[in-house]
């Protein structure tokens, strides 16, 4: 037994595994059932003790919860052992009992092991699964996360995220731009329907890229016509010259037309600067919008304004006239408004090439 406890110790490094672990554990108490079981038959205390031992053996192995098929390896050698020493026995006790015993503990003990063991692998796969969905739960709120930030600006999704349903703020100066395709709808008849999405889709591209560069916020897009405005976060105090159209872009030929059938389309922009009210709209499809005057005057000026042109009314006029020159388009009368000044963004002060005709607005002038 000495020799075998220090075989076993030597093993121990061995058993890295639980499987190995549970392996070691059935060899060690295998061996000190057979050498019980060789003492007691050769001591004639076979009847009863033999049986106490093993029994005691077997009740550690269910102790131990080693796993069912080492503990049947384990169960075979020590009943191995067992019926050699009942069927060598000379003695005068009648061992019937004692198989009886024996055969009821080692059944007994391994029916509850294989139980144990079902009833492990039940909870463990079910762990396994709540893991797995946990984990899946946890990238489905981060896509949902992130896709409330992609349609709705970083100030309202991050309320929204906090718990907040209804959310609505007056916005004390903003700028609102729209711009859509001069003709598009004879354009889009002229076309197939994939070169109209491919139009469509090039254009909004630009307009997206623009908005990010000057910290512009998409609104929504309507058919061929593109929403966004400026001045949602409070240190935005420059909204109205962070959010100039791409017009030239397209008068350079490079617009987001090209590669397309058709030339490149002429855009028509209008912008206004004013306060406004903003809230998310809708539970399921969620989405940011604007109201007010100055929403309704900037879809005007884009309706009213010259093709290729950025048209602004009076109020975004004020507040770029230190940076951008602008020609005065005189008074339109709008839809729902009263005779309105309009101008047209010309181009920088500092490196625009005004025509004789017209002049920078002056800073200090009204």
């Amino acid at each position: 037994m000495s020799a075998l406890s220090v075989a076993i110790a030597l093993l121990a490094r061995w058993t890295t595994t639980l499987d190995r672990q549970h392996l070691l554990a059935a060899l060690l108490t295998s061996a000190n059932g057979v050498v019980i079981l060789a003492l007691a038959t050769i001591g004639g205390a076979l009847p009863g003790y033999g049986v106490a031992a093993a029994t005691l053996l077997f009740a550690r192995g269910f102790v131990s919860r080693t796993r069912f098929i080492f503990a049947a390896l384990r169960t075979a050698v020590i009943g191995l052992a067992f019926g050699v020493a009942v069927a060598t026995y000379s003695g005068p006790a009648n061992l019937v009992l004692d198989v009886l015993l024996f055969a009821a503990g080692a059944v007994g003990v391994l029916l509850a092991l294989h139980i144990l063991e079902r009833n492990r692998r039940r909870v463990f796969f079910q762990d396994l699964v709540i893991r797995e969905q946990t984990e899946q739960l946890a990238v489905e709120h981060q896509k949902s996360e992130a896709l409330i930030h992609n349609i709705l600006p970083e100030s309202i999704a991050e309320r929204l995220l906090s718990g907040e349903r209804t959310i609505a703020v007056d916005y004390p100066s903003v700028t609102v731009l729209f711009g859509d395709i001069v003709g598009f709808t004879p354009l889009a008849a002229q076309l197939r329907a994939r070169d109209v999405i491919d139009v469509l889709g090039r254009l909004f591209l630009s307009f997206d890229q623009l908005a990010s560069e000057h910290d512009v916020v998409k609104i929504k897009t309507i058919g061929d016509a593109y929403m966004a405005v400026g001045g949602l976060t409070p240190d935005d105090d420059d909204h109205a010259a962070g959010g100039r159209s791409p017009g030239p872009r397209d008068d350079r030929g490079g617009g987001p037309a090209r590669g397309s059938r058709a030339a490149a389309p002429a855009l028509r922009v209008g912008v206004h600067s004013g306060p406004a009210v903003g809230g998310v709209i809708g539970s399921q499809r969620l989405a940011f919008d604007l109201w007010g005057d100055t929403v309704n005057v900037a879809s005007r000026l884009q309706e009213l304004g010259p093709p290729g042109r950025v048209h602004i009314g009076e109020g975004t006029m004020l507040l770029i006239r230190d940076q951008f020159a602008c020609e005065p388009l005189g008074a339109h009368e709008l839809r729902g408004h009263s005779n309105m000044q309009t101008f047209a963004v010309v181009g920088p002060i500092a490196h625009s090439v005004l025509p004789a005709s017209v002049s920078p607005i002056p800073v200090g002038g009204d």
